[in-house]
């Protein structure tokens, strides 16, 4: 654990190497939070249904600092949301938090190297929950903050084409997952070791994204990432993920956004007795206020 942590400050400390001549350093910040709130409201309603309340909230910033032909971006993304139907609690329906790191060297002005960290988790428990035969329901834990918690760390060479696509294809890579709970770790969830809480991989990784401004008023963002561990060379860790922004105007958007995950350290029940690896699919369709926090120098 201690070797892993201190890769990933190592990589957040290439961007302040080339810091020695402070006229030559630019900084490029954004950041906007956005929160959004649907409500449904019946009573005596001969149609059916039941009211329903469900609030969200969206957070990301990013610092880009350039030196001449050295770059060093660091980002934040934070999405929490819940539902409440009818008489029941609140569940949480939206639950992500990432974290890059990344110095990039430019060759020219299409190519260039870099280093990448990346670390992905959640910050509340995650449940499903089953009927208990007296009406009411019983709930299993399989998640919790840091149970999954994924870094990778990625060196290679990058093709960069303007604003709109980038290619990464790193050779090096390694995935780390961690499974901080006790019951996940001793269950050995997400591929660990029974009572580990780290699982290491060496393998490669292909990570493409694409932006495009679709109109003044809306854009698409695109990010694909593919890594295979040299252990089981050939078997491939997919996460896909893509979001529209439609902005109405300087206060109120709409965001929808997806996300398709293929790992094969995930298991399922196949309802057989035994465990098998599937495809997850997550969208999210969000309409509310946002707020810039910053934009610009």
């Amino acid at each position: 654990m201690k070797k892993f942590t201190l890769l990933f400050v190592a990589l957040i400390s290439l961007g302040s190497l080339n810091a020695q001549n402070a006229d030559s350093v630019s900084w490029e910040r954004k950041g906007s939070f956005g929160f959004n709130f649907a409500n449904v409201g019946l009573s005596n309603w001969a149609g059916g249904g039941e009211s329903s309340v469900a609030l969200g909230g969206v957070y990301n910033s990013a610092f880009i600092r350039t030196t001449g032909s050295n770059t060093w971006k660091t980002s934040i993304d934070f999405a929490l949301g819940g539902a409440k139907v009818g008489e029941g609690e609140f569940r949480k329906t939206d639950d992500a938090i990432i974290l890059l790191s990344q110095y990039t060297k430019k060759i020219n002005e299409n190519l260039g190297w870099g280093l990448t960290g990346v670390l992905r988790t959640q910050l509340l428990e995650g449940n499903t929950f089953a009927p208990d035969g007296n009406g009411g329901e019983i709930a299993t834990k399989i998640s919790s903050f840091m149970a999954p918690g994924y870094l990778t760390v990625n060196l290679g060479m990058d093709y960069i084409k303007g604003d709109v696509f980038s290619l990464s294809f790193s050779p090096a890579a390694g995935k780390f997952t961690f499974v901080s709970d006790d019951d996940l770790s001793d269950a050995g969830a997400f591929g660990v070791t029974p009572g580990d809480k780290v699982r290491a991989e060496f393998g490669s990784n292909l990570l493409a994204t694409l932006s495009l401004k679709l109109a003044e008023n809306m854009a698409f963002q695109s990010n694909v990432n593919f890594f295979t561990s040299y252990e089981t060379f050939g078997t491939i860790d997919v996460n896909w993920e893509t979001l529209l922004v439609m902005k109405v105007n300087e206060w109120f958007n709409a965001t929808f956004g997806t996300q398709l995950i293929y790992d094969k350290d995930i298991r399922f029940d196949d309802g057989n007795g035994g465990t098998t690896a599937e495809l997850q699919f997550k969208h999210v369709l969000n309409v509310g206020v946002n707020f810039a926090l910053f934009n610009g120098q």
